[in-house]
């Protein structure tokens, strides 16, 4: 069985869960909750465990987060309306501190970050963890690409499944569309008819825009996060490649290309499959995406440095 473990449990983490459960992968799941008001939450879940099949529910194990295949790092001071996720960004490096410096873990997991600021906590998850780069990685942008998929569907008469969409940058205000590099039927968007400029403006406004959006009548983004962290872990245990942004630490290439004195956490275009994961260089912007993304990294290289 694949050892999984979640920590916090949350919005978030519940729904990871409960989208875990139903995964078809053999897996031992682990929640890592100290807060004794969600163990009614998890015994609701305990109940239901006769109808999963190949599926065991464990909470609070020390042994099994050291010997996790993967972790779901979803624990935190959430993000209040209407401010910045940076602002909350002290508070979560500390209880990643915590967590994290020093652990001896038995194998060597991927840790994927959903906790924001997520560029900002993953960065941290590295330097706490001590883990191999490419085995500390955070959703990132890759919640807004599948946003900016959706916004350009209801713009147009294509399903949000037609887009191969790319949004690139910080998990936060500074993000942009990477429209040079998005697809509708594997045609680049910017050479299809069906969208002119005012469109695709429109659509990245809304995606920047969403989080603020959600949280005008709940405490946060939930359900569509949680999915992109699953697709992440089935994409790492599936043999083809699968292509989307995830925020991991910038390389030789994109640290010259943003014009970074020291490396960062940040979302880039990746390869993952169960070869591993792998930042896909070369990349193509327009003049004015490429200083998007430079603007963009100089705000999170502020405060990492």
């Amino acid at each position: 069985m694949i050892n999984v473990t979640i920590i916090g449990f949350g919005n978030v983490g519940a729904s990871l869960l409960l989208l875990l459960l139903n995964n078809g992968h053999a897996m031992r799941l682990n929640v890592m909750e100290p807060n004794d008001q969600r163990e009614g939450a998890f015994l609701d879940f305990a109940h239901s465990m006769s109808l999963f099949s190949n599926k065991e529910l464990i909470v609070n194990d020390e042994d099994l987060f050291n010997n996790s295949d993967f972790i779901f790092y979803t624990a935190g001071t959430p993000n209040v309306h209407g401010v910045s996720r940076l602002s909350i960004a002290e508070q979560n490096i500390q209880l990643t501190k915590e967590l994290f410096e020093g652990r001896a873990f038995n194998k060597t997991p991927y840790v994927v970050a959903i906790t924001n600021p997520v560029d900002i906590v993953s960065h941290a998850l590295y330097q706490f963890s001590e883990l191999p780069t490419d085995h500390v990685i955070g959703t990132g942008t890759f919640l807004d690409s599948v946003r900016l998929a959706y916004y350009l569907s209801t713009l147009s008469d294509y399903e949000a499944n037609d887009f191969d969409p790319y949004v690139l940058g910080e998990h936060g205000e500074s993000q942009f569309a990477a429209y040079s590099l998005t697809k509708v039927k594997d045609t680049r968007i910017l050479s299809c008819d069906d969208f002119d400029a005012e469109t695709l403006i429109i659509a990245e406004k809304l995606t920047r825009n969403a989080a603020f959006q959600i949280r005008e009548t709940q405490k946060g983004t939930t359900y569509a996060v949680s999915k992109c962290a699953e697709v992440i872990m089935n994409s790492l245990l599936d043999k083809e490649a699968h292509y989307f942004p995830l925020s991991m630490l910038t390389n030789k290439y994109f640290n010259s290309l943003l014009q970074l004195d020291h490396s960062i956490y940040i979302s880039m275009p990746a390869e993952i499959s169960a070869q591993g994961i792998k930042i896909v260089n070369d990349i193509q912007l327009t003049e004015a995406e490429l200083k998007s993304y430079r603007k963009s990294a100089e705000i999170l290289a502020a405060i990492t440095e």
